[in-house]
């Protein structure tokens, strides 16, 4: 059924005009990692920091999932399964290892439903724009060949567990910030995530995985997919940490900041991130095993981002925003 599926939509692809097929592996950009990523970031940074921290923690934990998913259940591809199935070559550069879950379907899930989740009574608008953007990103993976309606379906369940999940802790945190002060719940939870982490690489790396070969051709590398998910876990351990860090020492604030802010706070950020994952990504690989040099970098990357560029933001915002006593002392002079 599900082949039968993606042949329909291989006939209509190809006896439509190429810009259909285009506009396609566009929405398909979107749904990439870094693309997302800088979408979170930017809200988290510069828009309204609830949002794109609850994106962020979404997206870490969805990711976390999918790629675990991934490496534990080994499903091919749709055109290493049938023959008949032709994927858009433009799509093929995205879509290498296994199959099930989609992780564009997760990334685009947990970005685009944090957001419509979160801005769901205030921009009611946006709220639909992101469903839209969800579904049609699904669709899209199957229109394009490289994943199955099951492949999607799955990623969108993850998305919403993540979501479900986010939302229960931040809620637990907030009740928990009014009613103990000086709690320790949030430690708590970084711990069991990091924790989850660990185990995820010792299953990861212990699993036994196919070699199945075709035309001589190892068909998917387990090296390949392994470093999927250790990224998976620098990235998850890092927001972790860097969420419990700013939390408590930065705790910086995206409300009552003028456009000027906001653009600065933009270039810096990413500037800074653009510059660790340069870095990291060359150096680290040059001394240590791939899935593990991925892991430390997606880390580092991850604190940045988090913890230490908004901490940048603070004195920053001195700038822009000088203190109540300094600006009294400025009008009575």
């Amino acid at each position: 059924m599900d082949i039968d599926y993606l042949l329909a939509l291989q006939q209509l692809r190809q006896s439509l005009p190429s810009l259909l097929e285009d506009a396609m592996l566009g929405i398909s950009f979107i749904g990439d990692g870094p693309a997302l990523v800088a979408i979170a970031l930017l809200i988290y940074w510069c828009v309204d920091k609830r949002t794109g921290l609850f994106a962020i923690l979404a997206m870490g934990i969805g990711n976390f999932v999918s790629q675990l998913l991934k490496n534990i259940l080994c499903v091919y591809r749709p055109w290493v399964r049938d023959a008949r199935i032709i994927p858009a070559e433009g799509a093929l550069e995205g879509a290498g290892g296994y199959s099930f879950p989609s992780g564009h379907a997760t990334g685009a899930g947990t970005i685009f439903g944090s957001i419509a989740w979160m801005q769901r009574r205030r921009h009611k608008v946006l709220g639909v724009v992101c469903i839209l953007l969800i579904l049609i990103m699904c669709f899209s993976r199957n229109f394009l060949g490289v994943h199955t309606p099951q492949d999607v379906l799955v990623a969108l369940c993850v998305a919403i567990l993540a979501i479900v999940v986010v939302n229960a802790l931040l809620n637990w945190i907030d009740r928990s910030d009014a009613l103990v002060p000086g709690h320790k719940r949030d430690i708590a939870i970084v711990i069991v995530l990091l924790v989850l982490c660990v185990a995820s690489i010792a299953v990861i790396e212990l699993k036994a995985y196919p070699m199945d070969y075709a035309n001589g051709q190892l068909l998917v590398d387990p090296e390949q997919m392994k470093k999927g998910s250790f990224e998976a876990a620098g990235l998850l351990s890092g927001v972790s940490l860097g969420w419990l860090f700013e939390r408590r020492f930065v705790k910086f604030e995206t409300g009552g900041i003028g456009v000027p802010e906001r653009v600065v706070r933009a270039v810096v950020g990413v500037a800074a991130v653009g510059v660790v994952y340069v870095v990291t990504n060359k150096l680290f690989v040059l001394f240590m095993p791939l899935g593990w040099a991925k892991l430390v970098a997606y880390f580092l990357l991850t604190i940045v981002a988090i913890f230490v560029v908004p901490a940048i933001f603070v004195p920053i915002g001195r700038k822009f925003r000088p203190a109540p006593e300094k600006r009294g002392a400025h009008s009575r002079g």
